[in-house]
């Protein structure tokens, strides 16, 4: 049972089989596309040969909205979120206001299927082999299902110099103790896993490849792990940035991620885009005239939203959503999905006694604040949910075993499933507007509506005046579009010979026309000789096309 409307309208859990059963795999993705008779296209394949497809809501060439799923591979909420948003469409619930919408719900298809695969663990990587300590040999050590319980979880070693302690909220969770507080610890923790090639380390040679998310050509790491032999070296990235680069008319990306910058935007320089010289030295922050479409974009979700905490990063290093605004000057948008206070756990008479008490015996107001702000993490809500929903294979129970590499050490395997972490049990993020919010984003392209004037200064000369004014909710065309020169203008085209300008010309390229009423007026003196009327069409791929015609007089 994968489709996501009927998840939501389950109460309870995947009792007896594994929680990571709720999510999509790519052979169920290219099914449920196939049942809900979508138009699709594939724009690539993964290295494993997994198809890359993108579902296509509306015109190929109108104004329109890209949206991604999880090119980080292992946050599986990315497709979900994408799959939900396609049937939403689909349904009629959620409109497009006449722009197109492209979705592409799984660009990292080799990640994704690995974590759901059979003793499969949290990665981002793609197929691609590599050696990770060099020592001519792939894949040969990474994390094994030591209890045989068909997850890969953590090892917690008994250690009194070691960082973590369990929580007082939730014994199963591991907190990190404060050494500068004092704080004494009593394990040291790894992932689940064992010293397979003998060189001493532990899992330092697993499933190994290139991190799609890592592999964008801005700000990328050299030499990072998992950041590819190079840039754009992978098939996946070559895919979104091919098809990205193919499709002038994408205004807007939105991918959800493990990033984040609706809650904390990008930050920003002072200068605005006229006072930058040439050559453009690399951007780091977005210039002065992108903040307000920003601001825009994080108020329009923060409706919707509301007392959300995210701590996710705004920015990575080779990062889509970097590049799809600092090299493609497309605006670019990327959101968690969910929030960990969406988790609501009920409490038990218990838990309301020792509240009750609490209270009664804390006189202490700053402990008091102190105390509710530790137990109210990500991590101890995930935990009460997960025990409160008996999700298979979400926290382990911790249990000993005898480990081959710590023999006169005490070690146990359980606690959290790195995959829990970033993918909760679906309910979750049930009520996430995220199909509203991207459909949101078509209200606010630019418009232009145009006015003219024409003047007649002698036979067959003539003045023309248009005034072109945007109403839409964003520029014509972002800053950042202009400085790299990858978004197109505005264009003002004249079906007349070139020869008939006296002055201006048959084609004209517009400076970006600001949002909410901005206005450029453009003059052209013309011979008209042989002509007693022309038309002009004012275009570019993220705006609706305007068409007139001048007529001049008899």
């Amino acid at each position: 049972m994968k489709r996501l409307l009927a998840l939501f309208l389950i109460s309870g859990s995947c009792v007896g089989q594994d929680y990571l059963n709720q999510y999509t795999s790519h052979a169920e993705m290219l099914e449920q596309l196939k049942q809900l008779g979508v138009k699709t296209q594939q724009i690539g394949s993964s290295r494993s040969g997994k198809s890359i497809v993108v579902a296509q809501f509306g015109d190929e060439k109108s104004p329109a909205v890209l949206v991604t799923g999880n090119v980080d591979g292992d946050y599986l909420v990315g497709t979900e979120l994408a799959m939900r948003l396609i049937e939403d469409l689909k349904s009629g619930k959620v409109e497009r206001n006449g722009k197109s919408i492209f979705i592409v719900p799984m660009p990292n298809p080799d990640a994704t299927n690995f974590m759901l695969g059979k003793n499969g663990y949290s990665t981002t990587f793609n197929h691609l082999e590599t050696d990770d300590d060099n020592d001519l040999k792939t894949n040969e050590d990474g994390p094994n299902d030591l209890n045989n319980d068909g997850f890969i979880s953590q090892l917690r070693i008994t250690d009194r110099s070691g960082l973590y302690k369990p929580s007082e909220q939730a014994p199963n969770l591991l907190v990190k103790v404060d050494p500068l507080k004092n704080e004494e610890g009593q394990y040291r923790v790894l992932n689940e896993g064992k010293d397979d090639d003998g060189d001493g380390q532990l899992d330092e040679d697993g499933y190994g490849g290139a991190a799609i998310n890592k592999n964008f050509t801005y700000n990328y790491d050299y030499f990072g792990v998992g950041s590819g032999v190079n840039q754009a070296s992978e098939p996946e990235t070559r895919a979104l940035i091919d098809f990205v680069i193919d499709h002038q008319n994408i205004l807007i990306t939105v991918n959800f991620s493990k990033y984040d910058n609706l809650h904390e935007n990008w930050p920003a320089k002072k200068v605005i885009v006229s006072e930058y010289k040439r050559p453009l030295e690399a951007f780091d922050k977005m210039p002065k005239e992108d903040v307000d479409s920003y601001k825009l974009f994080s108020n329009l979700w923060l409706e919707d939203h509301k007392d959300w905490t995210v701590s996710a990063k705004n920015r990575g290093q080779g990062t889509f959503h970097d590049w799809a605004y600092f090299h493609g000057g497309r605006w670019s948008i990327a959101t968690n999905g969910w929030n960990f206070k969406q988790i609501t756990i009920a409490k038990t008479s218990e838990d309301k006694n020792k509240n009750d008490t609490d209270v009664a015996e804390n006189k202490d107001d700053n402990k008091k604040s102190t105390d509710a702000k530790i137990s109210d993490t990500k991590e101890s809500r995930l935990v009460a949910n997960a025990k409160s929903k008996g999700l298979q294979g979400a926290v382990v129970p911790w249990t000993k075993i005898a480990h081959p590499d710590f023999a006169d050490e005490q070690v146990e395997v359980g606690g959290f499933r790195l995959a829990y972490l970033n993918n909760p049990d679906v309910a979750v993020f049930a009520q996430t507007k995220s199909s509203e919010y991207v459909t949101s984003l078509t209200t606010l392209f630019p418009k232009l509506k145009v006015s003219q004037s024409v003047e007649k200064l002698g036979n067959d000369l003539y003045r023309v005046t248009l005034k072109i004014k945007n109403t839409g909710k964003l520029p014509t065309q972002s800053a950042m579009g202009k400085l790299t020169r990858w978004m197109l203008p505005v264009r003002v085209q004249w079906n007349l010979p070139k020869e008939n300008f006296i002055g201006g010309s048959k084609r004209t390229l517009l400076a970006p026309i600001e949002a909410h009423g901005g206005q450029q007026e453009i003059k052209w003196l013309i011979n008209t000789k042989g002509h007693r009327n022309a038309s002009f069409e004012i275009s570019s791929p993220v705006i609706d096309a305007v068409k007139q015609t001048v007529k001049f007089g008899a």
